[in-house]
């Protein structure tokens, strides 16, 4: 990893003709903040999801790809707070998570500032931006959300995460009466568990209620069990509950619409 992270955001700015002060008004980041980030000291960042979110809207703001720099922004500096709530999760998949306080403050506070990021969504690279913060600390493979389409009589895969880009190009459409734990989910207005064994991967899927009713599913895949804990579960509860209130207007649907 290039230590000289900093340093090659701050080139990037001054090449676009960026100023910090613009930066700061633009993404509500104080400039200190942002002057350390340019000398590669975070130690006065904020730890979770606010503190790759802050790091994505620096990118974006410098014509970065937010993702790639989130990933090895996370490499330099890895976060404690993540680090340590990812490490209760997968600590045993078949039991509750640590009832200690700081465990729990450290759980609570994630899925807070998950939905806190949700709710200021306005397009879908900012959903997706958070589907990645969920799947990295649930340590789930992948991530997609399926919206109901009324114009094809189905449900269609609108956002994912952890999956390669022409994959949910390639998912079909789904039929919501057919035998699947997607279309179950989805008929039943009731979260779906699939069970991994050997090879096979689980899954939970979590349905995305609104007041007029079911209007797409959450599923959420896990390669290591995960999917059997309590813990998880409500989890994934809390994001599809978030989820739903960007849905029926458009930062959902529109990606359903392209896919």
């Amino acid at each position: 990893m290039d230590s000289g992270l900093g340093t090659r955001l701050r080139t990037q700015r001054e090449r676009k003709g960026v100023t910090l002060a613009a930066i700061a008004d633009d993404t509500k980041i104080s400039i200190a903040l942002l002057e350390g980030l340019e000398r590669d000291d975070v130690s006065r960042w904020p730890g979770g999801l606010f503190r790759r979110a802050y790091v994505r809207a620096y990118a974006r703001a410098v014509g970065l790809e937010p993702e790639a720099i989130v990933r090895e922004f996370g490499l330099l500096h890895p976060d404690p707070t993540a680090e340590a709530l990812a490490q209760a999760v997968a600590h045993d998949p078949q039991g509750p998570l640590p009832r200690n306080g700081a465990g729990l403050d450290r759980e609570l506070y994630s899925v807070a500032t998950l939905c806190t990021a949700l709710g200021q969504a306005t397009n879908q690279e900012a959903v997706t931006g958070v589907l990645a913060d969920a799947g990295r600390i649930l340590g789930a493979r992948g991530l997609v959300v399926w919206v109901w389409d009324a114009v094809r009589v189905a449900l269609c895969p609108a956002i994912s995460h952890g999956y390669p880009e022409t994959m949910l190009r390639q998912l079909a459409a789904l039929a919501g009466d057919t035998d699947s734990a997607i279309a179950t989910a989805f008929r039943t207005a009731q979260p779906t568990i699939v069970t991994g064994a050997g090879q096979a991967t689980g899954a939970v899927v979590t349905p995305l209620l609104t007041p007029a009713g079911c209007v797409g599913v959450l599923a959420i895949e896990f390669g290591n069990g995960a999917e059997q804990r309590q813990s998880v579960r409500a989890f994934a509860t809390i994001l599809g509950a978030q989820l739903s209130t960007l849905l029926p207007p458009p930062v959902l649907l529109e990606a359903a619409a392209t896919a």
